[in-house]
């Protein structure tokens, strides 16, 4: 059934499904009164393979609401997709310990957005990308010299393992989830680019929202602990270390509120900190947007509209407070030449039931070259005109 001939009620349930505390309860209920057909939900999964997590499908398979063979043959879902269903989500299990400094000598590459927006996804795809890609880079030496991290890093990549492999994702990171995986990458020309990707707890920016609002039921140590991270490595004793800032944005979040805020509002606090502590003053040579899950960008364009002026007009629209912060930075203090970049375009791959997903690797391959390599060229270039001075 095409989407232009949804039914009201059938375009309702899609705005509500999001909001129930129990979708499978719900759906089930929904059948049995008789206020949403069989075939009416085969038609929504065939519109979005994503509009249900695999939890809920799973559910509805278990309970005869709808079946594996029909989720195939009526809803066009892979069969390798299906056959994953009941497959535990992978759990980022929390360790202790925290960054305290980073090593000189390296790219510091920062990862910042909130929960749920693919930054852990995000990552994950890029390391596989650097590791597996060799038209990209042609070795990859970890430098990760702690428990702490190694352990995170070795998560990711048992996870994200190779371009086109079935993959289940990783469930949320804990609270105060700092992490900084160091990596040697060894480019097509033989040269070595030392960097260091740093996993920032996704909800730092909530935290600071959080805090001067008295929202005291919101946060806890844990967060504190965070804050404290960042301060240690980017306020008070920052490395000499040049510095990425890369920032997340979920593609299709604009109007979902965590705990009550929108993803504008706790990107703008975050950013407004990072500016007022100094933290893009100094040492800072690029920052960029990554607009994840774009996925399901195909799913939402306009006859002759292309994706990258739809998802232009989406963060501009939706985020023009952030964004004209970000360009604001960028002018006064020559980042980037003085001017923000175009966002980059992300997906991980093909992902279904929001759960599971066949990798892609192609955009984070595009991360690496056009953010990672490109950036160490820029690193040598300022480093030159420090020794010419």
């Amino acid at each position: 059934m095409p989407k232009t001939e949804f039914t009201e009620n059938m375009r309702r349930f899609c705005k509500e499904i999001d909001l129930q505390d129990n979708p499978a309860i719900y759906i089930a209920e929904a059948i049995d009164k008789g206020d949403l057909s069989h075939d009416e939900l085969k038609a929504l999964i065939a519109d979005d393979h994503n509009l249900l997590d695999a939890a809920t499908v799973n559910y509805l398979v278990s309970n005869k609401i709808i079946s594996e063979s029909e989720l195939e043959n009526d809803c066009g879902i892979d069969r390798g997709f299906v056959d994953m269903l009941g497959t535990p989500i992978t759990e980022m299990i929390d360790v202790e310990g925290s960054i305290d400094h980073i090593d000189e000598g390296s790219l510091e590459v920062y990862l910042w957005g909130i929960p749920s927006s693919g930054k852990t996804c995000a990552l994950g795809s890029i390391l596989c990308a650097a590791k597996t890609n060799r038209n990209v880079v042609l070795s990859v030496e970890p430098v990760t010299n702690n428990a702490h991290d190694f352990g995170y890093e070795s998560k990711l990549e048992s996870i994200f393992t190779n371009n086109g492999d079935f993959c289940v994702l990783p469930g949320r990171t804990p609270v105060k989830t700092n992490f900084a995986i160091g990596l040697q990458l060894e480019d097509l020309k033989n040269e070595v680019h030392p960097v260091t990707l740093i996993d920032m707890a996704g909800e730092l920016f909530c935290y600071l929202q959080w805090l001067p609002a008295g929202s005291y039921d919101k946060y806890d140590e844990r967060h504190q602990d965070a804050l404290g991270s960042l301060n240690k490595i980017l306020v008070n004793n920052p490395s000499e270390n040049r510095k990425i800032h890369i920032f997340i944005i979920e593609y299709g979040a604009e109007r979902k509120a965590y705990k009550g805020t929108l993803q504008d509002q706790y990107l703008t606090t975050g950013l407004t900190y990072l500016k007022n502590n100094g933290v893009l003053e100094n040492h800072t040579d690029g920052i960029y947007v990554l607009v994840t899950k774009t996925d399901k960008v195909a799913h939402n364009l306009k006859e002759g509209e292309y994706e990258m002026n739809h998802i232009e007009d989406f963060i501009h629209h939706n985020y023009s407070n952030f964004m004209g912060l970000l360009d604001r930075c960028c002018r006064d203090y020559k980042i980037n030449g003085g001017k923000l970049p175009p966002p980059f375009m992300f997906d991980i791959g093909d992902v279904c039931f929001k759960n599971f997903c066949r990798m892609n690797t192609d955009q984070a391959s595009e991360v690496v070259t056009k953010i990672l390599l490109a950036a160490q060229k820029k690193k040598s270039l300022w480093d030159r005109i420090l020794r010419r001075k």
